[in-house]
């Protein structure tokens, strides 16, 4: 499905808030969610983040919910490939209405990579993933596009998880990304075998 019909992905595009809006579910009519995310920058390190929030912020501002620990800030914990709650954001979902996660930024960045990782609660429940996203950097749109939804389980590769958004093509740029992104390496390793040595 890919992105919007006539858009197409911008090249190292640089800002200092980016604004994900959730367009819809796979297929779950009252709850929204997402596992992780990640930004990298043009540097290949990951993007500073200053601040992170959601609208709705989570199911805690239903009247049946008030601990829940599936909040906004669990999307930058490091801890994505899980089942578990305490690393998952879980919100209010309803058809045509705005829901949206902004990162701002300790400075303004260039970004190369985001990877989104979809709710991933169960098999049934990774329904409450993101199917269509949009991404704002600084106001720009600079995704639209459907989003892989997660396979429920703890195992496969990081596409059964999720989408993984490539902002460059350039090699130089990629090879930083894949000294600091675990996920990204393996992907970059097959297609980039380093050079076998010389013989003495």
């Amino acid at each position: 499905e890919g992105e919007g019909e006539g858009f197409s992905i911008p090249e190292l595009p640089y800002g200092c808030e980016l604004v994900l809006v959730l367009v819809s579910t796979w297929g779950d009519r009252y709850y929204v969610g997402l596992n992780g995310l990640e930004v990298f920058t043009d540097a290949g390190t990951p993007a500073p983040v200053a601040e992170i929030r959601a609208e709705p912020a989570d199911i805690n501002v239903l009247p049946e919910y008030s601990d829940d620990p599936r909040v906004v800030q669990n999307l930058l914990d490091g801890v994505n490939r899980t089942r578990d709650d305490l690393h998952m954001w879980l919100a209010p979902f309803t058809q045509g209405h705005r829901h949206t996660v902004t990162l701002t930024f300790t400075t303004c960045t260039t970004i190369a990579l985001i990877r989104v990782w979809n709710y991933n609660k169960s098999r049934i429940h990774s329904s409450r993933g993101v199917k269509l996203l949009r991404m704002y950097l600084d106001g720009k749109e600079i995704f639209h596009g459907e989003i892989t939804r997660a396979c429920g389980g703890l195992q496969g590769e990081t596409e059964s998880f999720g989408e993984t958004i490539l902002f460059t093509t350039d090699e130089d740029v990629l090879f930083l990304v894949a000294q600091h992104d675990a996920s990204f390496q393996g992907d970059y390793l097959s297609l980039h075998p380093p050079p076998s040595p010389s013989p003495p």
